[in-house]
């Protein structure tokens, strides 16, 4: 028997192909900007002594152990988004150990005019010692505001150890980021 081919389906598999591509290329949905799964150095940004890739419980991770009262590690950097975008999403994994007080998760916005901004939120759900947990931070842009560059960093204000993995930023439309990942 010999296969045919319906125009009307071939027509239905291009829009839809097309409407994928639009969504991850600045049309409507979520934009991901920025993937780190902490596998190896890539994509990571100049480590602090007291961060090192180690194995984790589903492939690396990135283990903070300091007894600096305040330290600052960068873990990526990236492209803006591009469009109208809403509000930056940064979702992780964390863990925590004998945290003596509390972490941060920065987000530096480097608009394409105008002075950079720093939005550097507190996860109070990493205190002392706590299991791995997902966070969430969600940013929301001021009006007209366009970054050419996003960058994410951990700040901790005390001694301890914590670990980060599956860092996620994305951008897009604060109703559409609302549910995490």
């Amino acid at each position: 028997m010999k296969a045919t081919t319906n125009p009307r389906s071939c027509l239905a598999a291009a829009l839809l192909a097309l409407s994928v591509l639009l969504t991850g290329c600045g049309g409507k949905g979520p934009q991901t900007l920025a993937t780190l799964a902490f596998d190896g150095p890539a994509g990571l940004l100049e480590l602090d002594p007291d961060a090192v890739l180690e194995d984790g419980p589903d492939g690396g991770v990135l283990r903070i152990d300091t007894q600096q009262p305040r330290l600052l590690v960068n873990l990526c950097e990236t492209e803006g988004p591009r469009g109208d975008v809403e509000t930056i999403a940064v979702d992780a994994r964390l863990r925590g150990e004998l945290l003596k007080n509390e972490i941060f998760l920065d987000l530096w916005v480097f608009p394409r005019d105008g002075e950079p901004r720093l939005v550097r939120t507190a996860l109070p759900a990493i205190r002392r010692t706590v299991p791995w947990t997902d966070v969430a931070v969600r940013v929301p842009l001021k009006a007209a505001e366009r970054p050419g560059k996003l960058r994410v960093s951990i700040y901790s204000d005390g001694p301890g150890r914590f670990w980060v993995d599956d860092v996620v930023v994305r951008a897009g439309r604060a109703a559409d980021l609302a549910g995490g990942r």
